[in-house]
């Protein structure tokens, strides 16, 4: 497994990669912190599979067959080896996924679950095999009160500092203890060749360091990025 592109960015981390990502233009790149792991922090990376949600709205007229798609459909959106992607569109009044779904996921080979959403069954979540990254906890079943409405399209996600991330299928998604990064898939690979490079370049540095003065090693950190190219708009 190690060999994967996604193996190898679990290998430098979250930090290390963000970076990366600053350097070459792809700011912002951050999840917004307030979204947590539930229990222990586990290292994840694979591409997205992207689902949106809304809170459900009484009406008289029947939406179209097929508009919408209960949470409980969720396992069907999942893809082996993809992270989850599943924008509530700032939903409190519920539980977007609970135990059941969470292991439901888990069979189905889900890498991971980022949601901007709550959780509940938080005991049952953290001592299962998949990491599930939240925006916190709630008993209510949000079932009743939200579905699915649309997969596979990109979706506003919420970033550090305020920002929007527009998270699209296929981009790959790295967390960690640190947090959680957006990597578009189209730099995936150029960002993963510099972020290897960079990772090169801090180990030599914390080998040889003990033997610089402090001007030195203040000169050779911020020289360590010299390597990295702008990708942000190089296609246009």
């Amino acid at each position: 497994m190690m060999n994967t592109i996604e193996a190898r960015f679990i290998a430098l981390g979250a930090a290390l990669v963000s970076d990366v990502l600053d350097e070459a233009g792809h700011a912002p790149h951050a999840v917004d912190p307030s979204l947590r792991p539930i229990g222990p922090a586990r290292a994840f990376c694979g591409p997205a599979a992207v689902v949106r949600g809304e809170r459900r709205v009484a009406t008289r007229t029947a939406p179209a067959p097929g508009a919408v798609t209960p949470i409980y459909a969720l396992p069907t959106l999942a893809r082996p080896g993809a992270v989850l992607v599943f924008a509530a569109g700032g939903f409190r009044g519920g539980a977007v996924m609970g135990g059941m779904l969470a292991a439901d996921l888990a069979e189905a080979g889900c890498a991971a679950v980022l949601t901007d959403g709550l959780i509940r069954d938080a005991a049952a979540i953290s001592a299962g095999p998949m990491a599930v990254v939240a925006a916190g906890r709630i008993p209510v079943n949000g079932a009743r009160r939200f579905e699915i409405v649309a997969s596979g399209a990109p979706v506003a996600f919420p970033g550090a500092d305020g920002a929007i991330l527009i998270i699209r299928a296929g981009d790959l998604i790295l967390g960690d203890e640190d947090g959680v990064v957006v990597i578009a898939h189209e730099d995936a690979a150029r960002i993963l060749e510099m972020a290897e490079e960079l990772g090169r370049k801090e180990a030599a540095l914390i080998a040889g360091g003990a033997g610089l003065s402090m001007q030195e090693r203040a000169r050779l950190r911020g020289a360590r990025f010299a390597h990295i190219d702008w990708l942000r708009g190089a296609g246009a």
